[in-house]
């Protein structure tokens, strides 16, 4: 076929002695890492639909969503259903 080109992409240095390539520095996430270990006020909206107000502390992020101590339980929160996430002054 005429027209097309394969282009060959990586990441990963070759075995020729090339310098690795540089790696990312800082989190990686969608939120601040100051915010990691802190309260915040979140709000939400529950399966039905309906808005949901709490706080908890913030204990990590993944790629399905942050996760949260909300009332003695660690609670993953799709980022499809954060609202708001507000940190709480202490």
């Amino acid at each position: 076929m005429q027209g097309i080109t394969e282009i060959a992409a990586t990441t990963v240095p070759s075995s020729n002695g090339d310098a690795p390539l540089p790696k990312r520095q800082g989190a990686r996430g969608m939120l601040p890492s100051t915010w990691l270990g802190r309260s915040l006020r979140i709000g939400y909206l529950a399966v039905d639909g309906a808005p949901v107000e709490t706080s908890g502390t913030l204990l990590d992020w993944c790629g399905v969503g942050p996760i949260f101590n909300i009332e003695g339980g660690r609670t993953v929160l799709g980022w499809d259903r954060v609202v708001t996430l507000e940190l709480i002054h202490d």
